[in-house]
């Protein structure tokens, strides 16, 4: 792209109408996604009417920018009571929440605000930039990459969260399984759905997320006169600014989420969740204080955030390029699209070079209203860390109710919440890392679809699993990152062990 195409896209943008749809986008996204159920996709598919009466790009820059600001809302319940409102914060819950329960609610929303919208800034330029070079190296990516990138985001996250690795990938294995209950995506033949209807198309899986950490938290929460252990916590902006300064000083962490996050979001299908799930897994790999990680480690608040809101950015190159949807939100778009006369495809970023540039400079515009945005409520957000339990666990029980249901309006998802907060209680007790278990009912369905495709292409041959160089590269990696640590520790107890005998 030009300068010229981008600075003629910043000029149809710069209008009062077109500011106030971005702002009212932003809001809108933020609002509905800090309610726990409320995802980026059900909210734009809300929306969706309402851009009739808009031109064609106007109204995606007004779909995109719901879209970014429901991406972080999400982080808000994370942050505040431990309830993730999409896949996207569930990695932000691991160290976000420990921070407000030691009373750094404040610092904690800082970083996730800057975190978010630096990510989300600087993947959009990357995109902008680079984006037919990005969508050319997407294109390598076939059912078989995707497949092998999968295992690949499981394996990461059940070896990097928690201290068993073998209880990690247990954990990982039973979403995967969970994954595998509805009908099959090949042949349609029904499953594990013991006779209920709601488990033939797909495992609901926020009233899983929802269940294993709200619920499973609430249990613990009862017992407590509110959710920070700090009796003394102010509700300046002052914390809040304490969090920015301490994302500005980690500029390498940073840019390491970014690229993983940009990169992540360019692969057809992949999810917010999977790129802060890679991201804090990485950043607690390269720490030098690991064991910090889940405890509250404000490092892990960066990983997670920068990276899922630079995957936001990310998704537009495939579902602009190829016409493949990067996400749902992105899928819930092209209908957008559609609804416009736009036809998705190959072709658009020709055709239709003008409104693409518009979009993705509306999507960095955004990022920098989501700052002002956040920055204006979040110092009245974090009072919810001081508000006394007895009040507060009931309000968040019927909040996690009502947003299990409002995804499918089915009473079903209550009690399937209800059921994976008492699973949730039982693996924290005997000291099964949840994380695993979230992205493999995530990546389930990714793998699976994936890998029936693959079969069908090489007519039942495994080896075609292993023949391009990407794949190769994945496989690689797998295998360092299951038995790296393994292989560590064994020099270790021999270097110990040559040492004690000598």
């Amino acid at each position: 792209m030009t300068l010229g195409a981008l600075g003629d896209a910043a000029l149809h943008l710069f209008t009062p109408f077109n500011i106030a749809v971005i702002f009212g986008g932003v809001t809108l996204g933020v609002i509905f996604g800090a309610i726990p159920g409320f995802t980026g996709s059900n909210t734009v598919a809300i929306m969706l009417p309402l851009t009739l009466t808009m031109a064609p790009e106007i109204a995606i820059v007004f779909l995109a920018a719901i879209y970014v600001g429901a991406n972080y809302g999400a982080a808000i319940p994370a942050i505040l009571i431990n309830t993730p409102g999409s896949s996207g914060a569930a990695a932000t819950v691991l160290d976000a929440y420990p921070l407000a329960k030691k009373g750094l609610a404040s610092k904690s929303l800082g970083i996730s605000i800057l975190a978010s919208v630096t990510g989300g800034v600087f993947s959009a330029i990357v995109v902008i930039l680079l984006m037919p070079r990005i969508g050319e190296f997407t294109f390598q990516f076939a059912n078989r990459e995707i497949f092998v990138v999968a295992l690949f985001g499981i394996a990461t996250v059940a070896v990097a969260v928690g201290d068993n690795v073998k209880k990690g990938l247990v954990s990982g294995a039973l979403g995967l399984f969970l994954a595998t209950w509805p009908a099959d995506p090949s042949t349609g033949q029904a499953r594990m759905d013991f006779g209920f209807n709601a488990l033939l198309d797909s495992i609901p899986f926020i009233p899983i997320v929802i269940g294993v950490f709200a619920i499973a938290e609430l249990f613990t929460l009862i017992n407590k006169r509110q959710i920070s252990e700090s009796e003394d916590i102010t509700t300046t902006y002052g914390g809040i600014i304490d969090g920015f300064k301490y994302v500005i000083s980690k500029p390498f962490q940073l840019a390491r989420s970014v690229f993983i996050g940009t990169s992540i979001g360019s692969i057809p299908g992949a999810d917010t969740g999977v790129g802060g799930f890679i991201s804090w897994s990485t950043a607690k790999s390269m720490s030098s204080d690991p064991d910090s990680f889940g405890e509250g480690n404000p490092d892990g608040v960066i990983a997670s955030e920068s990276a899922n809101n630079a995957v936001v950015s990310g998704t537009f190159v495939p579902t602009l390029t190829l016409g493949i949807p990067g996400s749902a939100t992105t899928a819930v778009m092209l209908a957008g699209l559609l609804l416009h006369g736009i036809q998705p495809g190959p072709g658009l970023l020709e055709d239709f070079s003008f409104e693409i540039t518009v979009i993705l400079v509306s999507v960095l515009l955004a990022n920098i209203v989501l700052f002002i945005v956040a920055f204006a409520i979040s110092k009245y957000v974090i009072r919810v860390v001081t508000f006394p339990s007895v009040y507060l666990v009931p309000g968040i029980v019927v909040l996690t109710a009502m947003g299990s249901y409002v995804v499918n309006r089915q009473l079903f998802d209550i009690g399937w919440m209800v059921l994976f907060g008492f699973i949730g209680v039982l693996m924290i007790v005997n000291g099964y890392s949840l994380i695993p278990l979230i992205l493999g009912v995530v990546l389930g369905p990714i793998l699976e679809g994936a890998y029936l495709r693959s079969m069908q292409v090489s007519r039942g041959d495994h080896m075609y699993f292993f023949e391009s160089n990407i794949a190769i590269g994945l496989w690689i990696l797998i295998a360092l990152v299951l038995f790296a640590k393994p292989i560590s520790k064994l020099v270790g107890r021999i270097r110990s062990d040559k040492g004690g005998s000598v």
